[in-house]
């Protein structure tokens, strides 16, 4: 049992960093980028109501907004955009949604990579 349980977890860890990857440019380049880059509403897969855009909070840290017309209906969660060496020449960013949105991470790391590397984003 305690066997299985570990494989378990295991394979979860790893299919959650299996998403991440990694771009050569500095934390407040891509932090730049992402904030400034604009998503048509309806963008993600299943949510043809909401438009994600990403946000600086009031703590500074940053956050992807994917909201309805009103602002009020939608959900958001946290973004981590960190260096991946000590010469900060590389970052990884990591979609942080949990609970029931974290089914949402595959899809906003593709936004995130399509907006770091200029290209459209594609959803199979």
């Amino acid at each position: 049992m305690r066997l299985t349980i570990l494989m378990l977890s295991s394979i979860a860890l790893v299919g959650c960093s299996a998403g991440t990857r990694e771009y050569e440019m500095s934390v407040d380049a891509a932090s730049a980028k992402l904030i400034n880059a604009t998503f048509e509403r309806g963008i993600l897969p299943g949510s043809s109501g909401l438009k994600p855009k990403v946000m600086r909070n009031y703590e500074g840290t940053l956050e992807w907004h994917v909201q309805n017309d009103s602002e009020r209906g939608g959900w958001w969660c946290p973004l981590k955009v960190e260096p991946v060496d000590s010469e900060t020449t590389k970052v990884r960013v990591i979609n942080q949604c949990e609970g029931l949105m974290a089914m949402d991470n595959e899809k906003l790391d593709e936004l995130v990579d399509a907006t770091l590397t200029g290209r459209p984003p594609k959803f199979s």
